[in-house]
C-alpha cells in the first residue's frame, strides 16, 4: 500500500473517520497522521465533531498516543470518540448514548496533579491520570483515559444520568448530582478492569466495562 494512504480522512454524516493501514508500522501511523493533522489546518479549526478510529486495534497507550497528536495539532471539538479497542469503544458508546445536544466535551491532555482541578460546563475526557489531590466538576459525563484517584464529580448540575467512567478506578470520592460515594481502601489495591459509576435507584453502582 502506498505510505499516502497509511492515514486516510473520511467525512460522515456522524464526523469524522480516521481509517489506518492494518499492517503499517505504528511510527509510521503517527508521522502520517502528525502530517495530515497539520496540512489540514483550518480545516479542523474549532469544528465540532465525533471521531472515530477504523480499520486496526491499537493498545490503550496507542490509542493515547494518536489522541495526543490531534490534540496538540488541532483545534477540534470533539463530541466522543470511537474505536476498535473494545474497552474504549464501551466508553465511547456510553459517551455518545448519555450526551445531550447541548452537552460538550472537554478533552484535556495530560494527567492532574495535587491541587489541580477542572470545572466544565460539558462532558470532560482526561488522557491521562487523575492524581490524589486533583478534581474534575462536569456538568456531563467523565472519562477518564488512565487512573482516577482523585474527586470525580459528574452531573453536578442534577444531571442524575451522567456517568464516571475510568480504566482504573480508585477515587477518593466521587459524586454523580447530589449522590456521594467513597470507595473502600481494597479496592484501592491490585489490578482490575475499567470500570463506569452510574445512578440506579438512587444509588451509586460501578460495574466493569469488560
Amino acid at each position: 500500500m502506498n505510505q499516502e494512504n497509511y492515514v486516510i480522512f473520511k467525512g460522515t454524516k456522524d464526523g469524522v473517520t480516521i481509517l489506518f493501514q492494518q499492517d503499517a508500522p505504528f511510527d509510521v501511523i503517527c508521522e502520517q497522521l502528525t502530517q495530515k493533522v497539520e496540512e489540514a489546518g483550518k480545516f479542523f479549526d474549532k469544528v465540532k465533531t465525533s471521531l472515530a478510529f477504523k480499520g486496526r486495534v491499537f493498545s490503550e497507550e496507542e490509542e493515547e498516543q494518536l489522541l495526543k497528536i490531534i490534540a496538540e495539532k488541532t483545534n477540534m471539538d470533539i463530541t466522543f470518540v470511537k474505536t476498535e479497542n473494545n474497552e474504549l469503544k464501551q466508553l465511547s458508546e456510553l459517551l455518545e448514548k448519555e450526551m445531550h445536544p447541548h452537552n460538550l466535551t472537554k478533552f484535556h491532555k495530560g494527567s492532574l496533579r495535587n491541587g489541580q482541578k477542572i470545572e466544565f460546563d460539558g462532558s470532560v475526557v482526561v488522557i491521562g491520570d487523575v492524581n490524589p489531590g486533583a478534581e474534575i466538576k462536569a456538568t456531563g459525563n467523565i472519562i477518564v483515559l488512565g487512573q482516577l484517584k482523585g474527586m470525580a464529580h459528574a452531573g453536578c448540575k442534577g444531571m442524575t444520568d451522567a456517568f464516571v467512567s475510568a480504566v482504573y478506578m480508585a477515587p477518593v470520592q466521587l459524586r454523580i448530582a447530589d449522590i456521594i460515594t467513597r470507595f473502600p481502601e481494597e479496592n484501592k489495591r491490585g489490578p482490575k478492569p475499567p470500570e463506569y459509576a452510574f445512578v440506579q435507584n438512587g444509588q451509586i453502582f460501578v460495574m466493569a466495562l469488560s
